[in-house]
């Protein structure tokens, strides 16, 4: 097949090399038959999804772009709710859903680990370039796999071997390692480690066993030794994992058994620290990634504040140029007039005019639950949709965007048209690495990797 000028447009933007790939690998049998990508086809302990066999390379000038939109969008978040409401906590608790004023506040007041914060953003490169629809505040975000990802690509004889001939040098950013090194500059900034020792607990909200083969421990073990070496001075630890129930406090001390814990990494989603976990927190005795403040900056309503009030004193200049370019319009899903391209509208009445232009998006959901996309969607089912999220009181409707048009391989022999969600990572105010989800444009609906979704890896050239 003849790549469309679109789709050549699309991926010369990335880079040259991963350009070059695509006129390759349509037409070269061993990349379009995905029996030739066997590592990647094989059960892995670690790995969740369905991996994408083709590769993306990713050059220096859109490296940046994607960094800037990313770390520019989540500095916004993370002054947000204390600078739209003032401090004022009874709005605040009002608009996040604490359950009381001063519960906001105590989460909200130092230390409440909002500067060393981990996430994951979901971006779509359209024709005005990167937009960003969501961000994810929490530890537990598909997609840390980078180093494994890397090493299974390299594997497939087909890959190693496009690459190789090139002679050109190719890296990616391994985000596990790039936690780790978060984690330690903050131990020791807080000066919880006076030896040297560092223990990391990830907590798995479950009554289930946690990781009872090892093999989670193992892997993130070799890589915080890793992370040990380079850094040198001295420093050793381990990292375990466990439920909230292993823990305990000796004072203000947090230990798993007889081990002083000195960073937790939570995997939930909720935001519902144990008081064990987060009496050590606020005790400044513990790093704690990321907390209770969690669900409030990851909430998809956040997007609400930030379109409504783009043209307010809320931003300066710099800030509101940024939110005009790279955040999609987005509103409240409450009943009243909203503004449309200069143009005033009663929502309901809006959002059944315009069904394929629009998203609706539960505010506090996760994983592609919540997400009900006009443009696929019968309007009679769009109508009731509508009426759900009127009534439920923390939805937002967001404007649908266009992917631009990306290559990939797909099904069990050959290629064709991706729609592609960018996921990178700001961890502590720092790049960490992207992962892609892409799912061909024939199966409609939302991006989702538990559908026809494939994730994908980043070379960077």
């Amino acid at each position: 097949m003849a790549l469309s000028d679109e789709v050549r447009n699309t991926h010369h933007s990335l880079s040259d090399l991963d350009l070059e790939f695509r006129e390759v690998a349509q037409k070269d049998p061993r990349f379009l038959d995905r029996s030739h990508f066997q590592p990647l086809n094989e059960y892995h302990q670690l790995l969740a999804y369905r991996l994408q066999p083709w590769l993306t390379f990713l050059g220096r000038d859109k490296l940046q772009e994607l960094q800037r939109v990313s770390l520019a969008t989540y500095r916004l978040l993370q002054t947000l709710p204390m600078r739209i409401f003032e401090g004022d906590m009874d709005r605040i608790k009002e608009f996040y859903g604490f359950p009381s004023a001063s519960l906001a506040e105590i989460v909200l007041s130092p230390p409440n680990g909002i500067d060393t914060i981990v996430s994951r953003g979901d971006l779509i490169d359209t024709n005005d370039g990167f937009k960003c629809i969501e961000f994810n505040f929490s530890p537990n975000l598909g997609g840390w796999e980078s180093s494994i990802l890397a090493q299974l690509h390299l594997s497939v004889p087909a890959t190693a071997e496009f690459i190789s001939r090139r002679g050109i040098p190719v890296a990616y950013t391994d985000t596990v390692q790039k936690l780790f090194r978060l984690i330690i500059r903050d131990v020791q900034a807080k000066g919880l480690s006076r030896n040297g020792e560092i223990n990391v607990v990830f907590i798995i909200a479950t009554t289930h066993p946690v990781d009872p083969t090892g093999v989670l421990a193992r892997h993130f073990n070799r890589e915080l030794g890793r992370v040990f070496a380079e850094l040198g001075g001295g420093l050793s630890g381990r990292m375990v994992t466990c439920n909230y129930d292993a823990l305990s406090n000796r004072g203000s001390l947090l230990f798993m058994g007889g081990l002083r814990i000195h960073a937790a990494v939570e995997l939930n989603i909720t935001g519902l620290t144990s008081p064990a976990v987060f009496r050590s927190f606020k005790s400044s005795q513990l790093s704690l990634f990321n907390g209770p403040v969690a669900p409030v900056l990851g909430t998809k309503r956040n997007f609400a504040l930030l379109s409504e009030r783009a043209g307010t004193s809320a931003f300066n200049e710099e800030e509101r140029e940024h939110i005009r370019r790279h955040i999609p319009w987005t509103r409240l899903m409450v009943p009243g007039p909203v503004e449309l391209e200069g143009r005033s509208f009663p929502l309901e009445e809006l959002l059944v005019s315009q069904r394929e232009r629009m998203v609706l998006k539960e505010g506090d959901s996760a994983g592609g639950k919540g997400v009900v996309l006009g443009k696929f969607t019968p309007e009679p089912e769009w109508r009731q949709a509508i009426a759900t999220a009127m009534t439920g009181g923390r939805w937002v409707v967001q404007e649908h965007l266009e992917s631009r048009p990306y290559l990939y391989q797909s099904g069990d022999h050959g290629c064709s048209v991706h729609d592609v969600i960018w996921g990178p990572f700001v961890f502590g105010g720092e790049y960490a690495g992207v992962i892609l989800r892409m799912q061909p444009r024939a199966a409609g609906g939302a991006v989702n990797l538990s559908l026809a979704a494939t994730e994908g890896v980043v070379f960077e050239v």
